[in-house]
């Protein structure tokens, strides 16, 4: 049995999805790093209920980042392929790091 592509299409969005979830992570880590107060005022700037979704969205593109990962690392160049596991790693790291602090959270109330 031959392994499962996935169409062009879908590909090219999930593709911009990742990617974009990424610079986005990635301009999120260096804005709390250059803003006034740090991440408590750049989440305080952005609207807390802002942050939650955008901290939400890390659980697809995680997904997202281990499919891509699965169909297209063999044509991918090198350089794009450690960009895609670096941030498919970083996705998967917050969302279990999430878990595990609500995890704590509920288990001490």
């Amino acid at each position: 049995m031959s392994e499962h592509k996935a169409p062009p299409f879908l590909l090219r969005l999930m593709s911009l999805f990742f990617w974009a979830m990424a610079l986005a992570a990635l301009a999120f880590w260096m804005g709390g790093a250059v803003w006034r107060g740090g991440l408590s005022g750049l989440i305080a700037a952005i609207g807390p209920g802002s942050v939650a979704i955008f901290a939400t969205f890390h659980i697809p593109a995680a997904v997202v980042g281990i499919l891509l990962w699965q169909w297209q690392r063999h044509a991918m160049p090198k350089l794009r392929r450690v960009l895609l596991e670096g941030a498919t790693l970083y996705f998967m790291g917050s969302v279990l790091l999430g878990i595990f602090l609500n995890y704590l959270l509920v288990s001490t109330l």
